[in-house]
């Protein structure tokens, strides 16, 4: 869901669910998500075409999923072996999209994640990225 609150300003959100009995092949292991966030096009600093973001994620994993790895099931992301200290994924994440040409877009990320695939044993770990848009 996108909705522009202002000509300069955007908020976001998404929500998503799985039984977890099914496998899924996506970015990560997720049964169950919500995520929120703002987007804010840097007009005031003379950037109309970049925009900066924030936004929060939470995501877990159905109680099926759980005592399917604790079981010694296999996730294409999570791996294998036991889940017994599960914790719900807690992700803050930011972001700038610089427009560098006409046609040439380079955004930085960075995400700071807590119980990272969902383990309380793990993290909190720091993730930082880069993405190139070229539109031709």
């Amino acid at each position: 869901y996108d909705q522009e609150l202002t000509n300069y300003i955007g908020f976001f959100s998404r929500l998503g669910w799985n039984d977890g009995q099914t496998s899924s092949w996506a970015f990560t292991e997720i049964d169950h998500t919500a995520t929120a966030g703002i987007s804010v096009k840097m007009n005031k600093f003379k950037r109309p075409m970049d925009t900066f973001g924030l936004a929060v994620i939470v995501n877990g994993i159905s109680q099926a999923h759980i005592d399917y790895l604790n079981a010694g099931g296999y996730g294409f992301i999570i791996g294998d072996g036991k889940l017994t200290n599960y914790g719900i994924e807690q992700i803050l994440e930011t972001y700038y999209c610089v427009r560098l040409a006409r046609t040439l877009w380079l955004t930085l990320d960075y995400q700071f994640v807590m119980n990272p695939a969902y383990n309380m044993d793990r993290g909190p770990v720091n993730i930082f990225g880069a993405r190139a848009h070229v539109d031709f």
